[in-house]
Order: C-alpha cells, then structure tokens, then sequence
C-alpha cells in the first residue's frame, strides 16, 4: 500500500507558508512607499527647482531607505538651491 502525505496539512509547512506571505507584504507595502515618495520628491524637485532639480532624481532613486527619502522630502522645502540638496545625496548614498 502506498503512503500519501499531504504537504498542506504539516504544520511546518503552513508555518512556512505564514511567514512568506507575511515578507511578501511587508516588501510589498515598503516598495509602495518608496514608490510614493519618489513620485513626491520628483513632483517637488520639478516645482521648486525645474528641469536642474530633476536632474539629481537618478541619485534620489538609489537611495533604499524610506528614512533617508523623507529626510531629502523635507529637505527640498526648506533648500535654497540645488547644490544643498546634491551635498545631501553626496553624504547619504
């Protein structure tokens, strides 16, 4: 006689299951906002600085972390020119 088993039912398979679909929303809600604020650093870049302030957007997209892009978000309110803002992305990628 021949033994089935039914993956789907062991525990650490369920287990398994949880915790990728658990970093699998995690990832999902962390590129959002990443995606969110690039689209607002971009809009903001054009707005208060024209095509020059686009022109560093290549540098800003390499920046991975959601911390460091809000801090260059509140940046660009508060610079006075462009270079302030280079000098930042100088020292953080």
């Amino acid at each position: 006689m021949a033994l089935v088993y039914d993956i789907e039912r062991d525990v650490r398979y369920k287990q398994g299951m949880e915790k990728g679909i658990e970093r699998g929303i995690e990832k999902g809600l962390f590129e959002g906002k990443r995606e969110g604020l690039l689209e607002g650093i971009e809009l903001g870049l054009e707005l208060k600085y024209g095509l020059a302030g686009l022109e560093i957007m290549n540098v800003v997209r390499a920046i991975n972390s959601i911390d460091k892009l809000e801090e260059f978000k509140n940046l660009i309110k508060s610079s006075g020119s462009v270079d302030e803002l280079e000098e930042f992305l100088g020292k953080s990628v």
